[in-house]
This record gives C-alpha cells, structure tokens and sequence, in this order.
C-alpha cells in the first residue's frame, strides 16, 4: 500500500509540472460538454432547452462582438491561417528548447482554447440540430406531395413572383438588381426577422450584420453561396452570385443566427421572412428562389408538367432563370465543388440530417405543405 501511495505521489507531482491546473478545469467542462450532448440527441425537450437559454447567449454574444467589423472576420481567419499554423509551432519550438515543461504547458494552453471553442459549440449551436422542427413551431403538418400539388404550390410562387414584377429593375443579361446598397439589404432583412421573431418567438430576435465575401469569385467554385460561421457569428456571403440568389441566401444564413440548424429548415424560414418583407424586390427573391426551387423538383417528376408549368411565365422571369443557367455554368463542374460536397455532406448527416447535402432540397415539402395548406 505505501509503495502504491508513493508511486501516486510520484505521478502526481509529475502532472503537476506538465499539465497546468486549469487544463483539470478545461477537461471536466469537455466531459459535461458531451454528456449534454450525448443527451440532447435523444430529448427534443432538453434540446430545446439549451437552445432558448444558452444557445441564445452564446449566438447573441458572438454575434455582437463581431458585428464590429464591417469586413468577414471568418475570411480574414481563414487567409491568415497558414501564417497562424507557422507562428504557433513557432512557439511550440521556442518552447521545446527551453524544456519539455514549457512546450506541455503551451500545449495544454492550446488544448485549453480548443476545448473551449468545442463548448461553445454544443451549449451555443447544438442544440438546434436536434430540438423541435419548423412546422412544430409555426404549426402546419409537413406531409409527402403529389407531382400535382408541387405544380399548383410553383404556380402560386410564380403568380406571386409576377405581382412584384413592376418595381424590380432588370439589365440586359437579364439578371435582376438589387436596388440598394448591400448595407441596406442587411438592414431590411433584419426588418423582416423582427417581425418574423414577433411572430414565431420560439426563434432568437437579434439585430446581425451581413458579411461579404472578398473572394466571391473563386469562392463561387465551391457552389457556396453562404456561410454561418458559428465561432464568430457572422452571416457570410457571396455576392458573385445573381442579387436574387444574394438576397434568399442571406435570410438563409441570418436564420442559423436565430437557433435554426438544419438546412432544410433554413431554406424554409429564408423563404418566410423574404415574403414577410415591406421591401418588393426581397419579397421578389424569396417567391422566385422557392419557385425555381419547385420547378427544378417538377422536371426530375414529371417533364411535360414542368414545359406547362413554364410556359405561364413572365418573359422577365424566364430571362432571370436563363441568366441565372448561363452564369452559373461556369462553376458547375470542378474539383472544389466536389471536394466541398463531400465534405459538406459528412458534416450534415454528423448533424441529425441522414440526408446530408441532399437536405437543401427537403425544402420542397415544407414549402408546398405551407403554400397550399398552412399560408
């Protein structure tokens, strides 16, 4: 028994030179970390919970403080990374050549700040991924539709895309403008979020600033169109893209901001808060985006429905759809895109969304479901 102690003691006196204090602190707040979350992906209830209380801060807070920056915080991260990767096994080499001690403790430091980060994540983002769905919280059923029905629902999309018609402006390509500077899109989608939030408060209420992105352009080649960056909270996004697609993206992303997480469910609320806008042009985007949307899922259905469904159309919306082909063929094929939807895929079906990047179209059925039964 004594020798046990001593050995013990041995061991301990060890860990105490290399393994600093908090680092015990740290560990104890990762093992709490996956106990919750090992329980929210089995209780909606519990879910829900941490998402309306510590989610809320957290998104809140994160999203505040980078407001600050008119610029991507996210972007900048990302550019500086290689010079941030040098500096730190800089350090870490520094470190080792004045001992082992010194190098365990700037790794335990480390260990520190990505614990942290992984926290945040689970008591911040989480959470959304697994509590109540979208229509439980609006208060429609959501139900398997008939080629019959998603013509009908595009058709109602399309009508309404066409009362707006009048107060958007087009260029010769055909591609739509967007009225205004991007600092004032960002100021009427959170317009219509406030009056979204009122609505719906089960969803976070927050006033966020969009984030465009310097490298658009190459970024296009991803297929990316907007990123929420949970670490920083910014609502990232791509102006290459044609303004319809910038506008619809941006309610996407801003959504994931107010406690939404799976893609399906984005997709759907970007489509209720562009058509609960004052703005035309926005209320413009969300009918038009959701319409192409259902006219896409028409054609893989049933193609003669599809070729009747488009011969209703405006000219200008049939020139908004071609100019929209046309750009986009560019990007369509390349190693990025497929590189990203790979990983893009993982990372979703990670998340409670077994159909992975195939969720973006799970949006259909919400849509039709609201469109024809709950608007």
């Amino acid at each position: 028994m004594r020798k046990i102690k001593e050995t013990l003691k041995k061991v301990g006196n060890v860990l105490n030179k290399y393994v600093t204090r908090t680092l015990w602190i740290f560990l104890l707040l990762a093992a709490l970390s996956f106990a919750v979350l090992l329980i929210m992906k089995s209780s909606t209830e519990t879910a829900d919970f941490f998402n309306n209380t510590t989610g809320r801060a957290i998104r809140l807070v994160l999203t505040s403080i980078f407001n600050v920056f008119p610029f991507s915080f996210t972007e900048t991260l990302v550019l500086l990374s290689p010079a941030l990767i040098v500096l730190i096994f800089g350090i870490m080499i520094a470190k080792g050549k004045r001992g082992l001690e010194y190098a365990t403790r700037f790794f335990c430091a480390l260990l520190s700040v990505v614990i942290t980060i992984f926290s945040a994540f689970v008591f911040g983002y989480e959470a959304s991924y697994y509590g109540s769905s979208i229509e439980e919280n609006i208060g429609f059923e959501r139900n398997d539709v008939s080629v019959d029905e998603l013509k009908a629902a595009a058709l109602i999309l399309l009508e309404r895309a066409e009362a707006e018609l009048d107060n958007v402006e087009y260029i010769e390509s055909g591609n739509s403008v967007l009225p205004y500077r991007f600092s004032e899109l960002s100021d009427k989608v959170n317009e219509a979020y406030a009056k979204f939030c009122k609505e719906y408060p089960c969803y976070q209420s927050m006033h966020s600033r969009l984030k465009p992105v310097i490298l658009s352009e190459p970024w296009t080649y991803t297929h990316i169109s907007g990123l929420y960056s949970f670490f920083t909270g910014e609502a990232n996004i791509n102006v290459n893209y044609p303004d319809f697609i910038i506008v619809s993206t941006a309610a996407h992303e801003m959504s994931h901001q107010r406690g939404m997480g799976k893609e399906e469910e984005c997709d759907f609320a970007s489509f209720l808060v562009c058509t609960m806008s004052d703005d035309p042009y926005i209320r413009y985007c969300g009918y038009l985006e959701n319409y192409r949307m259902l006219a896409d899922k028409l054609y893989g259905a049933d193609r003669e429905a599809w070729r009747e469904l488009r011969s209703h159309e405006d000219d200008r919306i049939t020139g908004e759809l071609s100019a929209f082909s046309s750009f986009f063929e560019k990007y369509r094929e390349n190693v990025a895109a497929t590189v990203n939807d790979a990983v893009n895929n993982a990372y979703i079906k990670s998340h409670n969304q077994p159909a992975g990047i195939k969720s973006y179209g799970l949006v259909a059925d919400l849509v039709v479901n609201y469109v024809l039964y709950g608007d």
